[in-house]
């Protein structure tokens, strides 16, 4: 059993070696900030725009945290578990490490499934609208860019949703018929989200909620198999 003050220094040594891998992640991709800013304008397909004289520098930053924090993901979530497994059993303590390479997969999936199919017909469908109009837009570059990684990140967090249930599910706090019995709910919560989260068009809408709704009926597969061990 270990006392409060080994807990401290043992939390401070984690969040050490997690600083310096976030550090040097964002470090290394803010160098290439400005090739990815060149690379996501061609990749839209249209211009971006800086409306005050600090936005491309705080772009470039914004970037180079969320990508670096991706980047550093595996390192973040292998600290946690390991100032956390103390006070697990050992069966929670592997179904948390096993599920761990998963967990970083899904996330970069999701995020990518986001900016691809979210974020590009989003941006499409709101530039087709202003030439329709016969209207000019002005593509603001923090506002877009931030858009982007924001989607991207709350899609990635979400696409967390079967890993979440199956360590819950081998803690004991969820089984099989919970889910089944809450799926109403579920839906609802997502559909909620997801009008707060994508901008007010029904293909982004549907675009997110879908897939979560697939990946929630996963998820009760998963819990199933879990419950039968």
């Amino acid at each position: 059993m270990q006392s409060l003050e080994d807990h401290v220094v043992e939390l401070r040594r984690r969040l050490k070696i997690i600083s310096v891998f976030l550090f040097a992640s964002t470090a290394t991709v803010f160098y290439f900030s400005s090739d990815i800013l060149n690379w996501v304008q061609a990749d839209l397909g249209f211009e971006l725009n800086a409306l005050s004289a600090y936005e491309v520098f705080y772009t470039e930053i914004m970037i180079a945290f969320l990508i670096g924090f991706i980047a550093s993901l595996p390192v973040v979530l292998y600290q946690v578990i390991g100032f956390m497994r103390p006070g697990l059993t050992e069966r929670e303590y592997k179904v948390m490490r096993n599920f761990l390479p998963f967990s970083v997969i899904l996330f970069v999936a999701g995020a990518t499934f986001a900016y691809e199919y979210v974020v590009k017909a989003s941006l499409s469908f709101f530039q087709g609208t202003a030439e329709t109009a016969s209207v000019e837009a002005l593509w603001g570059l923090q506002n877009t860019i931030s858009f982007s990684l924001r989607l991207s990140a709350l899609t990635g967090i979400i696409f967390q949703l079967p890993i979440v249930a199956v360590i819950l599910a081998s803690a004991g706090i969820i089984d099989r018929e919970m889910m089944r019995e809450y799926q109403f709910h579920f839906i609802i919560a997502i559909l909620i989200v997801s009008a707060f989260a994508t901008p007010p068009d029904i293909i982004s809408q549907a675009l997110v909620t879908l897939p979560v709704i697939g990946l929630y009926q996963l998820s009760i597969l998963l819990v199933g198999r879990v419950e039968k061990k």
